[in-house]
């Protein structure tokens, strides 16, 4: 074997060793928006965060056929939201009085997990319990496109907004 064979397969010998060692750069985070599951290097990762929430279609009345308040207004409506397996709502939005349709604002930064979250909408009064008026679950990460998920439970939409960062 001459030289220059010898030196070539030396060259070819270090290249695929070198690339055999490169690592595949991602976000190997699953609660990451950007999770790469062929990452095996973390870097970058960024995640969905609740802004706001928008409610529309709900119904004039209440399911017993009255009106939501004795007053004849609109619910006073809240969301409440959390991860699915806790006992209990980890998460709340302010209260909007006498509205149908809304924009409703989380009352802490929120980071959105990929698992099955739950949510209830209400109706908030301050002299009674509150009355539900829809429930039902959602994954923050799989469902959605466009800083936004959308749900829709019967008449009534509600759209989890989020911002990545």
């Amino acid at each position: 074997m001459n030289i220059k064979n010898i030196l070539f397969l030396s060259i070819v010998a270090i290249a695929t060793s070198l690339s055999a060692c490169k690592k595949n750069e991602g976000c190997t985070d699953k609660n990451a928006n950007n999770y790469d599951s062929d990452a095996d290097e973390n870097k970058g990762c960024v995640y969905r965060y609740a802004s706001t929430v928008n409610i529309s279609g709900v119904s004039v009345n209440n399911p017993n056929g009255n009106p939501w308040d004795i007053d004849g207004t609109g619910p006073d409506l809240r969301i409440n939201f959390g991860k699915n397996s806790s006992s209990a709502y980890d998460f709340s939005t302010d209260i909007q009085n006498d509205v149908f349709a809304t924009t409703l604002t989380p009352t802490s930064n929120i980071q959105f997990t990929n698992e099955v979250w739950k949510y209830e909408l209400v109706d908030e009064d301050l002299l009674s319990s509150p009355e539900t008026i829809a429930t039902g679950t959602f994954n923050p990460l799989t469902q959605g496109g466009s800083n936004e998920i959308t749900i829709t439970n019967g008449s009534i939409t509600i759209k989890f907004n989020y911002t990545v960062n």
